[in-house]
């Protein structure tokens, strides 16, 4: 207790209490580089001498001669800048380390945050494929529609329970008893998945998995989920596509739907060769699937959504930025804006899929039950 009461008066005796500013006479703060000065003269004198600047006093170069004049001029940087060195300031008590530090501190903890989001959104992804290949198979004619699904829990740990689906990939040639469209439609199978069915009903487990999307509003998650949940689903299917080394779009069980002969193909097929075009890496495409959801566009989303989907778009962007300039340097821009462009395309596909769906399954539609209106199938193609 002797030795820090000893300190305390030591300090006392070396640094009086200030009372005024050394340079303009208003309460000092503190001690700053040697000197007793408020807050205002000790930031003014660190950030000149940072600038190095040439400075001139157009008057008479006393505007801080408190002999003079009662209040210093402090308009006059060239005068309160001399009247710093005057008193005694001493540069080399300038701390840049700490500023130093900071910055590299704050880089540090930015670069640690994303590398969390990207682990998180491939926890994500692996989860998502794993559910794709795995032998769950519901009837989906009896699994409701979205505002059902909404309330359901998590349907992604089921892969865990079911396993992977026997027998896949299956030879390309694969003959199925009945592989026509009504097929698809008007019988389950056990055996055989309805891929347009499944591959959304992955994409809304998706995205039931996000903080974000969760504190919507009900009206705004089911506005949300019939202008992405497509895109996101084609998104997904096209970049496994490409990872598997097919070349032509597949499913994850081998088959291809649609047939590469059939005229729609090229349509189903437009993300598929975007991707195959810019020559996507997997981070590049995990974060254009967020920048794709995360769209504050959308048509009467309200303001609150609106506002989350614009931050998070603004975030999962941003990200995307500093990862292509961390990989290319000085052509980094460039990449980002082809792989935003295929965000365009996603939106054109939604467009022309949707014509699409109408057009082909509309007089199939038709001679199904009347519960069929209350399914997910239906609601995604004519909401």
């Amino acid at each position: 207790m002797d030795f820090l009461h000893q300190v305390a008066n030591n300090s006392i005796l070396k640094f009086p209490s200030p009372f005024n500013c050394k340079i303009c006479n208003r309460p000092a703060h503190g001690h700053h580089c040697d000197v007793a000065t408020c807050k205002g003269c000790k930031t003014f004198f660190r950030r000149m001498y940072l600038l190095k600047s040439e400075l001139r006093c157009y008057i008479n170069s006393d505007c801080f001669d408190l002999d003079k004049r009662t209040e210093p001029l402090l308009r006059c940087r060239a005068c309160r800048f001399k009247k710093c060195l005057l008193v005694g300031m001493n540069p080399n008590a300038l701390n840049f380390r700490t500023t130093k530090n900071l910055t590299q501190s704050l880089k540090n903890s930015k670069e640690e945050k994303i590398k969390d989001v990207i682990n998180e959104l491939t926890y994500l992804d692996c989860k998502l494929e794993q559910f794709r290949l795995s032998a769950y198979n519901p009837n989906w004619t009896e699994i409701g529609g979205l505002e059902d699904l909404l309330r359901c829990s998590s349907k992604l740990s089921l892969s865990n329970k079911f396993g992977p689906f026997p027998g896949w990939p299956y030879h390309p040639n694969h003959i199925f008893a009945s592989s026509n469209l009504d097929y698809n439609f008007k019988t389950y199978s056990p055996h055989r998945k309805q891929w347009r069915f499944f591959n959304l009903l992955t994409s809304i487990e998706f995205l039931k998995t996000f903080p974000f999307f969760l504190k919507l509003d009900t009206k705004d998650q089911l506005i949300l989920m019939r202008h992405v949940v497509v895109g996101c689903s084609n998104l997904h299917s096209a970049y496994y596509t490409l990872k598997n080394k097919y070349e032509d779009l597949r499913q994850p069980d081998g088959t291809q739907r649609p047939k590469k002969s059939e005229p729609q193909y090229s349509t189903f097929a437009m993300v598929f060769y975007a991707l195959m075009r810019v020559g996507v890496h997997y981070i590049e495409y995990l974060l254009l699937k967020m920048i794709f959801i995360c769209n504050p566009a959308i048509p009467n989303l309200s303001s609150n959504a609106q506002y989350k989907l614009e931050k998070g778009r603004s975030f999962y962007s941003e990200m995307l930025l500093v990862y292509c300039l961390q990989s290319l340097n000085s052509s980094g821009p460039t990449r980002y804006v082809d792989l935003i462009g295929v965000i365009a395309t996603l939106e054109k596909q939604q467009k022309l899929l949707k014509d699409l769906h109408v057009c082909l399954l509309a007089p199939m539609l038709s001679i199904l039950p009347k519960e069929f209106s209350r399914s997910l199938m239906y609601e995604m193609i004519f909401s």
